[in-house]
């Protein structure tokens, strides 16, 4: 496939993986929100163990369609804050279970080992009930990978400077690289999309320390919980690739071509105003 011209959105939908692969980015942060919103509009009980299942069954499909893709290095920020602060009955109690079963346990590291994933919890060594999982997973899941799994959980928000801080200082590290060498314990490119699910937020959860330094691409998708499909991950790619790169490095008469469509930019629309649509927020 060849970049310039750039094909069509039909087009690049239609193109092979290997086509879609040049464009892809090395590393992504994919936080996905609204699992139990998910599970009931599939039919799937909210709560349990049943939907512990169910979910990780979703976002293994979405893994395995995020790296098919060409990407190298998922992010996926899984536990916040705002879970750990739920009294929503038969759900608190067993989000470290279903976290560390659900992704360290022996059917989960049989199917890492089929697909050729590595699997790492993001500074699970300074999380004490993370601890024995992430050495489990260093020995377990495939070493050589070209895809690795950053699984991320913050039981609170200024918990994650003190392990950056610690993990640095530990390190004596003085630059950028080494401060990623000694958080991560390897060297990984910083993040070019982020892809979130409902709401469009930020925070120090959804965004993992030191993955953004250039320019951030970010998309949030309206349906909740592991939702991708082939179709819109393809868009979003197409769209990181072809039509967000808009600078120039000459802009003669660039801003005068805004006068062709000044009603657009008169409108000031606002991304990110909503309503509510019983106890969900959406965009209007």
């Amino acid at each position: 496939m060849s970049e310039f011209p750039p094909p069509s959105l039909d087009e690049f939908l239609q193109s092979s993986l290997e086509d879609v692969r040049r464009v892809a980015p090395s590393t992504l942060i994919y936080a996905a929100s609204g699992t139990r919103r998910a599970a009931a509009l599939a039919g799937v009980e909210t709560s349990g163990d049943k939907f512990a299942q169910w979910s990780k069954g979703e976002l293994f499909r979405c893994i395995d369609l995020i790296f098919q893709h060409g990407v190298e290095h998922l992010f996926m920020p899984m536990l916040g804050p705002s879970q750990f602060q739920e009294n929503t009955a038969n759900y608190r109690e067993h989000l470290w279970r279903w976290f560390i079963d659900g992704l360290a346990g022996p059917d989960a590291i049989a199917h890492y080992q089929r697909a050729g994933w590595r699997v790492r919890f993001a500074f699970g060594e300074f999380i004490p009930p993370l601890q024995e999982a992430t050495e489990l997973l260093l020995t377990k899941s495939p070493t050589d990978a070209r895809h690795t799994l950053w699984c991320y959980a913050v039981p609170d928000f200024q918990r994650v400077w003190s392990w950056v801080i610690e993990a640095v200082q530990g390190a004596g590290a003085m630059n950028y690289a080494d401060a990623v060498q000694a958080i991560y314990g390897e060297q990984i490119p910083p993040a070019a999309i982020y892809l979130g699910t409902v709401k469009p937020l930020i925070s120090a959860f959804q965004l993992p320390p030191l993955l953004v330094v250039d320019e951030v691409e970010c998309y949030w998708s309206q349906r909740p919980g592991y939702s991708l499909d082939e179709k819109q991950l393809r868009s979003i790619l197409y769209d990181y690739a072809f039509l967000r790169k808009t600078w120039l490095e000459d802009k003669t008469d660039r801003a005068e071509q805004a006068l062709a469509d000044q009603e657009i930019w008169r409108r000031g629309d606002v991304l990110g105003l909503g309503e509510r649509l019983g106890p969900f927020w959406h965009p209007k």
